[in-house]
């Protein structure tokens, strides 16, 4: 454990392990504390900012980050001992807000109690993800069954914080986990439709980020009011036009193609934008518009494993599977750990017919997450699919090769009788000769 120390505008460690990090950041004036935890992907490890810590620093909010060691979901022998640290920490403040979103979301509101958090903010947070009591979420299957869930932080919650919980209520699982929260805690729900998740990407493009994290912090929080002034600003947000595109019925083609070019007009240098209008354009037809949009994204994110899915997907649907093999193998190289991309990886190259690769990627994914039985149950049949196959292929060849010797007998055969039939006048006509 690291000694607490009070500094302005500088980071201090307050506490270190191997598996957590907790850094302060206090800003003078401020005794107000937002206290945040990592979502999914931020980065392995603890050289690195906490979530949202630019943000809050440059808008003049003490903060303390929690830094959790890579994606699990905060199940750490010692998180309480990090979380009763925070709690010490801050308690001289007036308020105290958890904040995160997806994984970090959860986190907030598992552990609002313990950090003695007066309001929580969770954007698109989960409920749970352990198996044992939410195996309908399976968005994280690898993870959920590789982590070892602390049963202090399972079952209902216990968080008497005001919460906020902000989600996309057209995404069903986010939908489901925003409920069960509520149900348990009496959380104030703010659904965004068509925010997509996380639900901070769209926030913060629409300006509103900042206003609502403000408005927790300072308990002056109006959901009707954020909810109008949502709707106000949505129009000018590429995610939420994006995701009404894709969401509309494949009998409006038309609406969704002008939707998603509406996407990328209000906000031109948005990679999600462009993604929305390229994939709409696969969907309906437009093949070479769609794969020049994929190739400019690709260049402008420094070919992100993210964005090169639905690119190989884009060229398989546009009927170039050679390339698309090419830039899904790019994909699976640099996420070589990640099982859903190695099954995805599979049923590429099964339909390509490289079947023995196919099946090496397949089992690849097995081996990262053997709990997942929809990998089990495509890797046998592949493989029995693959026996089947060459067993077909040799007795084909076996065939062909008695067909070819049948034929060269019976040509031998006819050979002889002609032969025979040839030698025979000879004789006779050596007698009628004589």
């Amino acid at each position: 454990m690291v000694e607490m120390r009070w500094g302005f505008g500088v980071p201090i460690e307050l506490y270190r392990s191997d598996t957590l990090l907790v850094r302060q950041v206090a800003i003078e004036g401020c005794d107000r504390w937002v206290i945040t935890f990592d979502h999914h992907s931020i980065g392995d490890g603890f050289d690195r900012e906490g979530f949202g810590e630019s943000f809050l620093k440059a808008n003049g909010i003490s903060a303390i980050h929690v830094l959790g060691r890579g994606n699990d979901w905060y199940q750490y022998d010692d998180i309480f001992a990090a979380a009763a640290v925070v709690r010490a920490a801050t308690s001289g403040a007036v308020r105290r807000v958890a904040y995160g979103s997806s994984m970090g979301a959860y986190a907030a509101v598992r552990l609002a109690d313990a950090i003695g958090a007066d309001a929580v903010l969770a954007l698109s947070p989960q409920w749970s993800i352990d198996p044992s009591i939410a195996n309908w979420d399976t968005r994280w299957s690898q993870d959920a069954h590789r982590i070892r869930w602390l049963s202090t932080m399972a079952g209902p919650l216990r968080c008497p914080a005001s919460t906020v919980l902000v989600y996309d209520p057209h995404l069903t699982l986010d939908r489901r986990h925003a409920q069960l929260i509520a149900e348990q805690t009496g959380s104030h729900l703010l659904p965004v439709a068509h925010c997509l998740h996380p639900a901070s990407t769209f926030l913060g493009e629409v300006g509103l980020l900042r206003g609502l994290l403000e408005d927790v912090l300072y308990d002056r929080f109006d959901g009707s009011a954020m909810a109008r002034e949502i709707r106000a600003r949505r129009a000018s947000s590429s995610v939420y036009l994006g995701a009404l595109a894709e969401r509309q019925p494949a009998v409006r083609p038309r609406t969704a193609i002008a939707l998603a070019r509406k996407a990328r007009l209000v906000k031109p240098d948005s990679a999600l934008g462009m993604l929305s209008l390229a994939q709409i354009l696969t969907r309906t037809g437009n093949h070479d518009e769609a794969l020049a949009i994929h190739r400019h994204i690709a260049v402008k994110v420094n070919r992100l494993p993210i964005y090169l899915v639905p690119f190989a997907n884009a060229l398989v649907s546009a009927g170039e599977g050679r390339e698309a093999l090419a830039v899904a193998g790019e994909v699976v190289d640099a996420e070589p750990d990640v099982g859903h991309l190695r099954n995805w990886y599979a049923t590429m190259l099964w339909r390509r017919g490289e079947r023995a690769a196919a099946v090496a990627q397949i089992a690849r994914a097995v081996a990262l997450n053997p709990a997942e039985r929809r990998y089990r149950r495509k890797f046998l049949r592949y493989r029995l699919a693959r026996h089947a196959w060459r067993v077909f292929e040799v007795v084909t060849f076996q065939a062909i090769r008695k067909r070819a010797s049948d034929r060269r007998r019976n040509a031998a055969l006819d050979a002889s009788a002609i032969a025979g039939r040839r030698g025979v006048r000879a004789d006779v006509g050596d007698v009628e000769g004589v």
